[in-house]
């Protein structure tokens, strides 16, 4: 069995030469396995921007700004302290969608402007999410507002997620070896993403989608008030030596 398993390494090597550099030199078990959580988050993060398209530049900086301080006092509201709340500068440039005619530039009419200020805040109580949301989306002068979500305990939630796929990937190839009557050697090469050289040489290629996913954004506004669960997700792919019989 050994011997035609190194056989079909060998085949494989000789018909891609390319990739061959790629392939281990011993006779090798290759799996691929994944591991997900669906978590609730603790931590919200909210990307917005404040708009005037006031075609008088004063006019247009004191509701800018008029609108960042009824924004800071809002959120100070509701749990957030300011060092979680990033403004960024207040810009003042041309109104991309509204492309004059030539018969307007003909005449000299005016470039159409616009002023506006990104601001990104961090929500660390979650219970505060969702009237803070709500109190945002009814508010005017508010555009491009988009929403994420994240753990405080990240870190302990992806090692737990990548000890559950490893073990899940072992018992893969335990039952591989089993089965075709070979012991499981040591593991020889472990990847958290595909082994993209070795399975296509092998034609084994792992679904590239199938990777790590982290906080993601929601479009809909009306579920932006709600507090959505995250789905973290990662793969592993592990090359384990076969041993003796």
């Amino acid at each position: 069995m050994l011997k035609r398993f190194a056989a079909t390494l060998l085949l494989a090597a000789t018909a891609l030469p390319g990739m061959a550099a790629d392939l281990p030199s011993h006779p090798f078990i290759h799996v691929n396995a994944s591991a997900e959580f669906y978590v609730m988050p603790d931590i919200g993060e909210v990307d917005l921007e404040i708009v005037s398209y006031d075609p008088d530049a004063d006019a247009a900086w004191k509701l800018i700004n008029e609108q960042v301080e009824a924004s800071r006092a809002l959120f100070a509201q509701h749990g957030v302290l300011a060092e979680d709340l990033l403004v960024q500068d207040i810009v003042r440039r041309p109104r991309k969608a509204e492309a004059l005619s030539e018969a307007q530039s003909a005449a000299g009419a005016p470039v159409p402007m616009e002023t506006r200020v990104a601001l990104h805040v961090t929500v660390r109580d979650i219970g505060q999410w969702t009237p803070l949301l709500r109190a945002l989306l009814a508010t005017k002068n508010i555009e491009s507002l988009a929403v994420s979500f994240n753990r405080s305990d990240r870190d302990k939630v992806e090692s737990d997620l990548l000890d559950q796929a490893l073990g899940t990937a072992r018992r893969k190839a335990q039952n591989i070896a089993r089965g075709v009557g070979v012991k499981l050697g040591a593991a020889t090469g472990v990847s958290t993403g595909a082994l993209r050289n070795l399975s296509n040489a092998m034609g084994m290629a792992s679904d590239p989608n199938v990777r790590y996913t982290g906080d993601r954004r929601s479009s809909p506004k009306a579920d932006m008030a709600l507090v959505q669960s995250m789905r973290l997700a990662q793969s592993v792919d592990v090359i384990y030596r076969i041993g003796s019989k």
